[in-house]
């Protein structure tokens, strides 16, 4: 077996370890001090209406409006929006919430829970994930528009299901929104409706997050279960900025050759202007944070994080049911009296596999970079550069 297909069967039992035990399923005791409920949402009726009043206005490019609902008792890629050409864009506007502890008030927003893909007689597409409750998806086949929702159900980057369908059924939520259906370049089609004006401030945040999109660091993508919250971008200066609120990102950089040796070394600096968690992390409810990471092939992954109170030095596997089975926490920094510092950091990853996880890997094939706040749903702000990895003296430069 080759080392990429060990690493990626070694990940994908892994992820459906994860899958098995739903992303955001905690224990009733974790939540105290719950946040208000969701907004009443608007409804996909409106969206549609409002939409095509502006197109009227306009003469906005659309080809077609598509208005869809998604509830807990609809299968994965069941539903379908019509026909697309490769290439061709599709514009989400979304509204609704998803409940992932309905009894605490607990709740996700409808673009974290929301896919999209395009599948033909040949396969599908990976999937798109809006994170944000808006977005745009580019076909890259001729094929049908197949819309889902997953709270970490997916288990492959094609959408497959590994969750047991009645325990995907179980859930509690409601999503629903519209598809515009573009005749040409999305970006001139939304300026051109919002010319005539907004559609509850949608169309204005998609213009805002296609700029930031291409921001995008180059080289790094999303991990396949989250899609671009417009979380991470790289400045004119060369640094990677990262800024969270109520969303996750998980950031990868692959890598092509970087055996496990005894002076495998990461160094990176960083600056924190602001930390997403006041509470220590390491309980579920507390558990927003900033950090570096690094994936091997066996499938686990050690994160060196900057928290709020915890000590330097403690670890601890991560509280999300699930990612207890693949990630390991390291506390690299703690409190707050550097904020807003550059610090530089540097670990020696044989001695800390070894020391902490003593498993079978053999290199490591990724470096992360990983910001939550999701749960606690407050601000965090941190910024990267000088990230190289490999044995001393002959360290491969990153960013």
């Amino acid at each position: 077996m080759s080392e990429t297909h060990r690493c990626n069967h070694s990940r994908r039992n892994a992820i459906k370890t994860l899958a098995a035990a739903p992303l955001l399923a905690p224990c009733a005791s974790a939540f105290a001090n719950a946040p208000e409920p969701p907004p009443s949402p608007v409804s996909g009726q409106s969206l549609q209406e409002s939409v095509t009043q502006l197109q009227t206005l306009s003469n906005a490019p659309i080809k077609r409006i598509e208005r869809f609902q998604l509830a807990p008792t609809d299968l994965p890629w069941q539903k379908s929006l019509g026909k697309l050409e490769q290439g061709q864009a599709v514009t989400f506007l979304l509204t609704g919430h998803w409940w992932f502890f309905k009894e605490q008030s607990r709740w996700l927003e409808p673009g974290f829970v929301f896919f999209a893909r395009t599948t033909n007689k040949t396969g599908s597409s990976v999937i798109y994930n809006a994170m944000q409750n808006t977005g745009t998806f580019y076909a890259d086949r001729n094929g049908s528009l197949e819309i889902a929702r997953s709270v970490g159900e997916f288990a492959s980057p094609q959408g497959d299901l590994w969750v047991p369908i009645e325990q995907y059924q179980a859930s509690e939520g409601h999503v629903e929104g519209i598809a515009i259906i573009w005749e040409g370049d999305p970006k001139k089609g939304l300026t051109q409706l919002s010319s005539a004006g907004d559609v509850q401030g949608m169309l204005k945040a998609e213009l805002q997050r296609q700029r930031l999109l291409s921001l995008m660091p180059e080289g790094w993508s999303n991990i396949f279960m989250f899609g671009d919250g417009s979380i991470y971008t790289e400045n004119a200066k060369g640094h990677i900025d990262c800024e969270t609120h109520k969303n996750v990102g998980i950031l990868q950089y692959p890598l092509a050759d970087q055996p496990l040796v005894s002076n495998l070394q990461l160094d990176w600096d960083w600056i924190v202007h602001q930390l997403p968690s006041t509470q220590p992390e390491d309980t579920l409810l507390a558990h927003d944070y900033l950090s570096m990471a690094v994936e091997f092939d066996d499938g686990q992954d050690i994160t060196y994080m900057w928290s709020s109170s915890l000590p330097v030095g403690k670890v601890f596997r991560c509280p999300i049911p699930g990612w207890d089975q693949v990630e390991t926490h390291v506390v690299q920094r703690s409190g707050t009296t550097q904020l807003g510092q550059w610090v530089s950091e540097q670990r020696n990853l044989y001695d800390d596999y070894k020391t902490i996880i003593n498993g079978p890997a053999t290199r490591v094939v990724r470096v992360w970079l990983i910001a939550n706040s999701l749960f606690m749903r407050q601000y965090g702000e941190c910024a990267y550069q000088a990230i190289r990895i490999g044995p001393t003296g002959q360290q491969q430069t990153i960013l």
